[in-house]
């Protein structure tokens, strides 16, 4: 945006006082510290509702480390909004800013709160689990209710406790440019959405799930920003010190990690969200555009996160190599897309991106992690859906001979391999009980009232049973998984999980096949075990049991 301030009195060179450092920070006593990186411009103005956005009130001293700086004094308690004029022509919104407010104009104002009180956290008590341990939950803020809001998802946590899932990723909220997006084009990566609510409403959401037992994790895009965002303005894009000529498949400014400014701003942003805002990890989304060498990229990102909190959730969303970011940087984790993929052409009864219906080998292999490459379960986040993938039941009833009652069966079949498999599973809000809308970047709230219908309300059920059997069993989250059973013509797979010590013992039997079926099983521990889908008991010695197998549904047995 361009104002016609006037550049041409020379700044002021001073050194960067402490404690003053990017952004606006309340120093007390109405003495506000407002700084901006800009190397290389001849001047910097602040601007505000304290000034009158007078345009050559305040100019910014300029800093040996290319950061110009001012401190306000004698402001009063209070909201008040601001921005910053670059070389008297160019007006922009604060990088750093920790609230905005759109009101007209390319930028966005700046907020910041003079004289408030910090925000009481009430989570002292909360303890991060361990990640093979954890049930994810993806949601969306602006689909996840009528309302859109930080407060409308904080009022849902007791369900989502009752539920048992132990972890919120939120998808990206950064403030972005208009009302509506998915976030993957952030704009400010200090803000929280303005039309989600503001950082205390977050704030409020964070520390509540953590009263629940609930972690949260942040969908963090690291690869580019939004063409509104300030850093854009500041210089050509050729010779910007945050970009990069690699470009990426949606035409965004590419951040380039291997540049100073950019490895500066990621570890503030860091530091602010595991800090500040007490949030347990991070999906780094397109990993891949990112890169990484050791030293820079995401094997910066993910030492940097790890200065700032030992204990920390990373999560790589690399679709092209879902092993070497984990294995060779300080990612826990990544995305498996090959369990979605495998098991929807199981789902849907046909083929599916390159997989065929009912081929056991295969779906034993994304069971089994190592066949990704894995080392350990925790690193695969197993998925059916997400926000990249369709429905369930959408997508089954794309194949004509499946009604809608099967979806709800194919469904289920899924979650029995979805909380067994060996893996971290992740399922997508509204996947519990029957979303059923086909995949759409435009709004797409939740059906809520799908609850309260015969067919949503038993798959709720049922996802829950399965979850409180995933979060409960030592053998569901190890290591230990192996084929036990394989009868490829007819589509039947058994497989074995069991705790190292021994004490626990489960085995899977699924049938992808649409018509009951028997499978000899083999039985490695004899006793008593009981059946967790149907709920019955049965006494089984070591050895060889015939198990009958509806169509498109399965057993879980439990040793007792």
């Amino acid at each position: 945006m361009q104002s016609e301030a006037n550049a041409d009195a020379s700044p002021t060179v001073a050194s960067l006082p402490d404690g003053v450092w990017m952004g606006a920070h309340d120093q007390g006593n109405g003495k506000v510290a407002f700084a901006l990186y800009a190397p290389w411009k001849q001047s910097v103005h602040l601007i505000g509702s304290f000034n009158d956005w007078d345009q050559t009130a305040d100019p910014l001293s300029i800093s040996d480390r290319g950061v110009w700086w001012i401190i306000k004094e004698n402001l009063t308690p209070g909201e008040h909004a601001y921005q910053f004029v670059v070389d008297g022509e160019t007006i922009i919104g604060d990088p750093y800013a920790r609230e905005l407010r759109w009101a007209g104009g390319d930028q966005p104002q700046a907020i910041i709160h003079v004289g408030e009180p910090a925000y009481e956290w009430h989570d002292a008590d909360f303890g991060i689990r361990p990640l093979n341990e954890l049930v994810i939950y993806e949601i969306h803020v602006g689909d996840f209710s009528e309302a859109g809001t930080f407060k409308a998802v904080t009022e849902r946590i007791p369900y989502l406790q009752d539920l048992g899932v132990n972890a919120l990723e939120l998808m990206p909220l950064f403030e972005f440019p208009g009302d509506r997006s998915w976030g993957y084009n952030p704009a400010y990566f200090f803000a929280p959405e303005s039309t989600y609510g503001t950082p205390a409403d977050l704030r409020e959401l964070i520390d509540t799930a953590h009263q629940h037992g609930i972690g949260v994790i942040l969908d963090v895009v690291f690869n580019h920003v939004d063409h509104s965002s300030p850093i854009n303005y500041l210089y050509p894009y050729d010779q910007s010190p945050f970009f990069s000529s690699d470009g990426n498949p949606w035409g965004f400014p590419d951040l380039n990690h291997w540049n100073e400014a950019v490895k500066q701003l990621m570890s503030d942003v860091q530091q602010y969200w595991l800090s500040d805002m007490h949030v347990d990890g991070f999906r780094y989304d397109h990993a891949e555009g990112i890169g990484f060498d050791g030293e820079n990229g995401v094997s910066f990102l993910g030492w940097q996160a790890r200065q700032v909190k030992q204990h920390v959730y990373l999560i790589a969303e690399n679709l092209k190599d879902y092993t070497g970011m984990v294995l060779n940087t300080d990612m826990d984790s990544s995305w498996h897309r090959s369990f979605h993929s495998q098991m929807f052409a199981n789902l849907r009864e046909g083929d599916f991106e390159g997989n065929q219906y009912g081929n056991v080998e295969a779906t034993m292999g994304i069971v089994d992690f190592r066949n990704a490459g894995y080392s350990d379960n925790a690193q695969a986040i197993n998925y059916l859906e997400s926000h990249d993938e369709q429905r369930i039941i959408y997508e089954a009833q794309t194949n004509g001979n499946i009604s809608r009652e099967t979806a709800y069966l194919k469904s289920r079949l899924g979650a029995i391999v979805l909380f067994t498999a060996a893996g971290v599973p992740m399922l997508y809000h509204g996947q519990e009980f029957g979303m059923d809308t086909e995949r759409t970047i435009d709004k797409n709230v939740l059906k809520w009232e799908l609850l309260e219908t015969p067919e949503g309300s038993d798959l709720h059920a049922f996802y829950r049973g399965m979850i409180q059997l995933r979060t409960s069993s030592k053998a569901l989250v190890g290591n230990n998984v192996q084929p036990i059973a394989v009868d490829a013509e007819r589509k039947l797979l058994a497989y074995y999980r069991w705790a190292d010590d021994g004490s626990e013992h489960v085995i899977v039997v699924v049938n992808f096949g649409i018509t009951l079926q028997y499978l000899d099983v083999h039985f490695p521990v004899g006793g008593l075990w009981h059946e967790w889908v149907y709920n019955y008991d049965r006494e089984t010695p070591e050895g060889i049991a015939t198990i009958e197998v509806p169509g498109s549904g399965g057993k879980v047995f439990v040793l007792r």
